[in-house]
């Protein structure tokens, strides 16, 4: 079993980078304390992002528990990206990954390349291992207050908000078709959830829309 074939990943261009940064597994880092968590973030690589489970209540009530854990930034993402459409890993260069094999995020590490073109496959199950971040919830909540100012529940109102304007806006056809299908997913979700969201994302792109209509008149 080849971990890194370099030949294969030129000959598809880093796809699996393209869909979005590499997760972060907890084997990663030495130091998982809130100083380790926030020196590590202030380098400027590294994402807090989220992994919604949802669940109804015995009242049949949709709700969720997120997940906070730590990903390979994306283009154009911030230091504290809960939720989003993901984009392109900031690390993919034109000739690969920044970091070499032994320094790269493990959910990177974990895809083996294969002969056909697109398709890797992962050594381990990727939920496992994200999963095991369930541990350290308090210590990545308290830093997402640190970097927002608000809990993670508010940040991820703002996110859900930011993701249907982006959704209305089109940018869900710049990705690749599994990220489609990813946020496709959990849409119905959080169409549910979040109805204000939903309906104040709707209303400032069709009013934005529109005075640009009329500018253009």
């Amino acid at each position: 079993m080849e971990l890194e074939n370099k030949e294969l990943c030129k000959q598809c261009g880093g796809y699996c980078c393209k869909k979005s940064g590499c997760d972060y597994f907890v084997e990663d880092f030495a130091d998982l304390s809130y100083k380790g968590l926030l020196n590590v973030l202030a380098e400027g690589n590294i994402s807090i992002v989220a992994l919604l489970k949802f669940s109804k209540l015995k009242t049949g009530k949709l709700t969720f528990t997120p997940i906070l854990y730590l990903r390979a930034r994306n283009e154009g993402r911030d230091v504290v990206d809960l939720v989003s459409i993901k984009k392109s890993c900031s690390l993919l260069k034109e000739d690969g990954c920044s970091y070499d094999l032994a320094n790269r995020p493990s959910g990177g590490v974990n895809l083996i390349p294969t002969g056909d073109k697109y398709k890797c496959y992962p050594k381990e199950d990727a939920l496992s291992a994200i999963l095991k971040w369930e541990s350290y919830q308090k210590v990545l909540s308290r830093i997402v207050k640190r970097y927002t100012g608000v809990s993670v529940d508010e940040k991820i109102r703002q996110d859900v908000y930011n993701l249907f304007v982006e959704f209305l806006n089109s940018e869900l056809e710049k990705v690749p078709i599994e990220e489609k299908y990813d946020v496709l997913g959990m849409m119905e979700s959080l169409l549910i959830i979040f109805p204000k969201e939903v309906e104040k994302a709707t209303n400032d792109v069709k009013n934005k829309k529109c005075k640009k209509l009329v500018k253009q008149s």
